[in-house]
């Protein structure tokens, strides 16, 4: 099975942006995704990504969009707070 690691191609080199592989000698195959030079580096761009999101959404499909509404039911709230109620920890319940 073939592992994935990200890393940043940089004048000849592999800079590992998470966990490396552990290897001395390997054959591997490289994808590359051309950012832009200039965002290598950069802070994400909140804005930008925000009008990237609204803009998939607006072009979602309407039966796409009624089915990822009926994920949460008909009570997105609702949902939202039953995930986030306080679950029993191993050693700590109240008998």
């Amino acid at each position: 099975m073939l592992k994935s690691y990200d890393a940043i191609y940089d004048k000849g080199r592999l800079h590992w942006l998470g966990r490396a592989p552990r290897l001395e000698h390997a054959r591997v195959m490289v994808v590359v995704s051309e950012p832009d030079p200039s965002s290598v580096n950069a802070e994400p761009n909140l804005e930008r990504n925000g009008v990237r999101l609204a803009a998939i959404l607006r072009d979602t499909p309407p039966e796409l969009a009624a089915r990822l509404g009926r994920c949460f039911g008909d009570d997105p709230l609702a949902w939202q707070r039953e995930q986030r109620q306080d679950r029993r920890l191993p050693g700590r319940e109240d008998d």
